[in-house]
């Protein structure tokens, strides 16, 4: 494991390395799970809530619960002290630093889905009043005071699982209000499933590959997404005459749909100073070239050319890159389907349907009602790859 480097792009010390492997090793982190854990563990506080995202969401698609609620909420605490710790930020504003050495606590869509992923599962575990929060926690973490407020605290599955949560704790009130603001977003459509009071049912789908970052402009200091569209645009569920649309979440839409961001400015200006000083640079080197040619020339062709090193030396270690860290094993759509299912069971048919309605993967579920449960979450299909 010598050479190996974080997602920083800093080299891990063998020291490093050795204590991961101690943790997974005393952990008994199950071997499909280890690379994102060791990764957890080796590359320390600048890149844990990242780990973290991956490892928790991971663990929770191959049903390890437990360690999935482990690493979500040290995401959510490191998430939450880096909200408020201003020096690390502020380090990252000089020219010489890159936005990467920053500590990770992510875009906005990827802290949202943190918390709405972390809901699901104080959903699953009866603890309603944690789950309301969290999903609270996923609007207040889609909304910053640097965004357009026209694109903030959209996200039309949160405040589903809210009122689905809120219905739970006989609180009424705030799960019709979280049912009316979703009336006003973008994702809003006709037909679309709704909880109710009666609600005991939600069935949950992943589909396709979640956004992918990367550096446009002349440094690569924009931040953009890439879309994989997926084949799968929502869910369909089919009982007996009744038919019910999922409510989606896309969350590429989520990524794209913002205002600028205050690290934009910052990059932008070091984008801008590095491209002065490399034309300085450029300039001083001619200007010593020419005074090289002079009767005078010793003096000012060595100023000239060490003032080029110089500059040359502030351009070279400029670094307005944008962050490319991603939490890169988000799905690119949920789908959310709420159902009333009565004491004697009921069979349905789900379907994925594409943009042109044909059908992609369909499937018949017989769903019986958990005493033990008031809501029973059924995550039926994780399709994080297509085809899956």
């Amino acid at each position: 494991m010598e050479g190996s480097r974080s997602a920083s792009g800093k080299e891990i010390s063998v020291e490093a390395i050795q204590v991961a492997n101690t943790m997974v090793e005393r952990k008994q982190i199950p071997p499909e799970l280890r690379s994102h854990f060791f990764a957890l563990y080796a590359e320390g506080r600048q890149n844990s809530v990242l780990h973290a995202m991956r490892g928790g969401l991971a663990a929770l698609r191959l049903q390890y619960r437990e360690l999935a609620k482990e690493a979500f909420d040290q995401a959510i605490r490191e998430g939450e002290a880096l909200q408020y710790g201003q020096a690390q930020a502020e380090r990252t504003k000089s020219k010489f630093v890159g936005e990467k050495e920053k500590w990770f606590k992510g875009e906005p869509y990827e802290r949202s889905a943190l918390y709405l992923y972390r809901g699901l599962i104080y959903l699953e575990d009866q603890d309603f009043g944690n789950a309301a929060a969290c999903f609270k926690r996923a609007q207040v973490m889609d909304i910053t005071e640097e965004e357009d407020p026209q694109f903030t605290g959209d996200w039309t599955i949160a405040e589903f699982a809210l009122a689905l949560a809120s219905y739970r704790q006989n609180d009424s009130s705030t799960a019709d209000q979280a049912l009316l603001r979703v009336r006003k977003f973008s994702s809003y459509r006709e037909g679309m499933s709704f909880p109710n009071p009666e609600t005991n049912t939600l069935l949950i789908f992943e589909s396709g590959k979640g956004p992918i970052k990367w550096g446009d402009g002349q440094f690569g200091e924009k931040l953009r997404f890439k879309e994989v569209v997926p084949s799968i645009e929502k869910i369909r569920v089919t009982q007996g005459e009744k038919r019910i649309d999922s409510a989606t979440e896309s969350l590429y839409l989520q990524a794209t749909t913002r205002g600028g961001r205050q690290v934009d400015a910052i990059l932008e200006d070091k984008a801008s100073f590095k491209e002065d000083t490399q034309n300085a640079t450029l300039g001083l080197a001619g200007g010593a070239v020419v005074a090289s040619q002079t009767e005078q020339s010793g003096i000012a062709a060595g100023v000239l050319g060490l003032a080029a090193i110089g500059t040359g030396i502030f351009s070279a270690v400029t670094q307005p890159e944008a962050d490319l860290r991603s939490w890169e094993n988000l799905p690119h759509s949920l789908h959310f389907v709420f159902l009333n299912v009565p004491p004697e069971g009921i069979e349905v048919e789900w379907q994925g349907v594409g943009s042109t309605t044909s059908t992609k993967a369909k499937q018949v579920l017989k769903i019986n009602p958990d005493p033990q449960k008031k809501i029973q979450v059924l995550w039926v299909k994780r399709m994080l790859e297509e085809g899956a």
